[in-house]
C-alpha cells in the first residue's frame, strides 16, 4: 500500500481534558495540535476522565470529546467503552502517558504510538506517601518496558529517562511544545514595580513553597517587589501556601489569581506581559510550556536546575539555572530584579528564543510520526 495521505481518524486517550480542573501543560498539548489536526480536515475523538460539572460528551473546536469514569477508573472504563464502541473505527491510536498509561500494546491492533510527556520518577516522592513513592517509582520502569515495541514521543530529557529504562533510542521522537506567538506576545510596558510571578498547578512538587521563602528574603532588599501566583490545583497544598504567606508577614507583596489554567487567557498573558521575571521551581518537568510562553511576551525565567526545564531556559541567556533551595532562588531573584540592563538583555533573548517553538510545527512533525507508524504497519500487513 502507498503513504498515507488522507485525512485520519485519530483517536486518542488521556486522563484528562483541556476543561479539566486540573489540566496542565500535557492537556493543553494535546488541544493545540489536535485542534489544528482538525483544522485540517482530520477526525480527533479524545477520551478522558470525567470531572464535577464536566457532561460526558463534548466537542472543544472540533475536537470530540467522550468523559469516561474518574481520576483512576477512566483506564478501566476506556479500555472496554473502546471495545464497546471504538474498535477498528480509528488509522491510529495515541496512548497519553501521565504517570499511568492505558496498556494499549496490550489490546490495541490498530497502528499506535505512546505520547509520553515525562516520567514521574522523584516527583512521587514530593507528593505520595513514601510507601506508595517507592512502589510506584519500581513499577514504572516495568511498565513502561510494555512500550518497547512502540513509536514514543517525548521530550529531550524524557528521551533520556527511556534510554536510560532499555527503550531503543531508535523508537523515540522528540517533539517540543510550542507557542502561538499571536497571543503570546510582547505587551506595551512592563509594570511600575518589581513583578515576579508564577504560573502552574499548585502541586507540591512545583515548588511554590520555595518560591515564597524566597520573596521573604528579595522583599527585604527590595520592599516594593510583588509576586503574582497564577492558577490553582491542590486545596490542601494552596491553604499550606496561605498559610505560609501570613507566617511570612508577605500578604501585602504575594497575590493569589486563583482560576483553572483553560480560564481567563487574556488576563494570564497580561501577567506575563507585565511581570519582570517568571520563577519555576519545580522538581521534575517534561516541557516547561510556560516558560516558552512567557519568553515569547518578553519575560525571561529564573528555573531550577532538572529535566524538562534544563531544555526551555538557556542559562545566562534567557534566564538562570539554579539549586533547588530557597537562597539560590532569593539571589537570582534579587540579580534579575536590581539590574537593569541584564534584565534588558534576558528579556530580548527570551524573545528570539521563543521563536523556535511553534504549534503549527509541533502539530506537523506529530502528523508524520502518525502517518510513518500506519505505513509502517501498512507494509507489514502486506
Amino acid at each position: 500500500m502507498g503513504l498515507v495521505v488522507k485525512a485520519l481518524k485519530i483517536l486518542i486517550f488521556n486522563w484528562r481534558c483541556p476543561k479539566h480542573p486540573q489540566a496542565g501543560g500535557a492537556e493543553k498539548a494535546t488541544y493545540e495540535i489536535a485542534r489544528r489536526w482538525v483544522q485540517q480536515g482530520h477526525k480527533v475523538q479524545l477520551i478522558s476522565g470525567g470531572f464535577i460539572g464536566g457532561s460526558k460528551y463534548d466537542n472543544i473546536d472540533g475536537i470530540s470529546i467522550t468523559r469516561l469514569g474518574g481520576k483512576y477508573s477512566v483506564y478501566v472504563k476506556s479500555i472496554f467503552y473502546y471495545f464497546r464502541r471504538l474498535k477498528g473505527k480509528y488509522d491510529v491510536v495515541i496512548d497519553e502517558i501521565n504517570t499511568l498509561p492505558f496498556f494499549t500494546p496490550l489490546y490495541v491492533r490498530e497502528p499506535h504510538v505512546a505520547f509520553i510527556h515525562q516520567l514521574a520518577a522523584n516527583v512521587l516522592f514530593e507528593e505520595l506517601p513514601s510507601a506508595q513513592a517507592k512502589f510506584l517509582s519500581f513499577m514504572e520502569p516495568h511498565i513502561l518496558r510494555l512500550y518497547s515495541s512502540t513509536p514514543l514521543i517525548t521530550s529531550h530529557c524524557t528521551k533520556d529517562d527511556l534510554v536510560q529504562i532499555g527503550i531503543a533510542e531508535c523508537n523515540l521522537h522528540v517533539i517540543n511544545y510550542g507557542v502561538d506567538h499571536n497571543i503570546y506576545k510582547p505587551g506595551t510596558k512592563k509594570s511600575s514595580y518589581p513583578h515576579v510571578f508564577y504560573l502552574g498547578r499548585l502541586k507540591k512538587f512545583k515548588g511554590v513553597h520555595l518560591l515564597i521563602k524566597a520573596m521573604a528574603q528579595v522583599v527585604k532588599e527590595i520592599p516594593d517587589a510583588k509576586l503574582s501566583i497564577v492558577g490553582s490545583g491542590d486545596t490542601d497544598y494552596e491553604a499550606e501556601l496561605k498559610q505560609l504567606i501570613d507566617d511570612l508577614n508577605l500578604s501585602k507583596n504575594v497575590v493569589f489569581f486563583e482560576f483553572g489554567l483553560g480560564d481567563s487567557l487574556l488576563q494570564k498573558v497580561q501577567i506575563m506581559q507585565e511581570a519582570w521575571v517568571l520563577v519555576f521551581p519545580s522538581a521534575r518537568e517534561g516541557f516547561g510550556l510556560v516558560v516558552v510562553e512567557a519568553n515569547s511576551c518578553g519575560t525571561p525565567t529564573i528555573a531550577t536546575d532538572v529535566p524538562g526545564l534544563r531544555e526551555t531556559v538557556s542559562d545566562h541567556d534567557t534566564g538562570f539555572l539554579v539549586s533547588r533551595n530557597v537562597d539560590a532562588l532569593a539571589a537570582s531573584l534579587k540579580q534579575v530584579l536590581s539590574n537593569d540592563a541584564l534584565r534588558a538583555r534576558l528579556s530580548e533573548r527570551s524573545l528570539e528564543w521563543s521563536m523556535q517553538f511553534d504549534w503549527n510545527k509541533t502539530a506537523d512533525n506529530m502528523l508524520k510520526v502518525l502517518e510513518s507508524t500506519i505505513n509502517s504497519c501498512n507494509k507489514k500487513e502486506a
